[in-house]
């Protein structure tokens, strides 16, 4: 989203900007993360002697990939922005363009393992099905071949 800033020359000027954004989608670590729904965005933006400071939020729905299941699903997020930009960082004042600010700060409030629900039961790690739409037959039981031998301890009739 590109913006003009070249109307907040003076010191103290102020803009705010309420409208809805379309954000285009991002990789982040080996993932899609979709933008297919407009962002509200909430923005002020405040004039200082070196630099722009914006504050507001940033509010939409995202589409991830569960870490357990696999399965996209919807993820609402609620941001709150406090950004200050150095005028001497800006190129052009009159096109200058917001959206890497707004992905840094999804990307900041993304979770490190995503998941479809609490009760999500992941994947069969042996045949790979999905657990949360039907029971598997395979043996679960992962033993460390290291350990084996102390199921034997147990299994004796002593």
């Amino acid at each position: 989203m590109k913006i003009d800033l070249s109307n907040l020359k003076d010191m103290g000027s102020r803009k705010i900007i309420k409208k809805e954004i379309e954000l285009p989608d991002f990789n982040f670590r080996h993932q899609e993360i979709e933008t297919p729904f407009p962002f509200q965005l909430n923005l002020d933006i405040y004039s200082t002697r070196d630099s722009f400071i914006l504050t507001g939020d940033l509010s939409g729905e995202l589409v991830l990939t569960c870490s357990r299941c696999l399965e996209k699903f919807n993820q609402d997020i609620d941001i709150k922005l406090e950004e200050e930009i150095l005028k001497s960082e800006i190129e052009d004042p009159d096109h200058f363009d917001l959206t890497d600010i707004f992905i840094e700060n999804i990307l900041l409030a993304i979770p490190i393992k995503p998941i479809c629900s609490e009760d999500c039961k992941g994947l069969c790690p042996v045949c790979g099905q999905n657990l949360n739409e039907d029971e598997c037959d395979c043996d679960q039981e992962i033993i460390d071949p290291r350990l084996a031998k102390l199921r034997e301890f147990f299994d004796e009739d002593d």
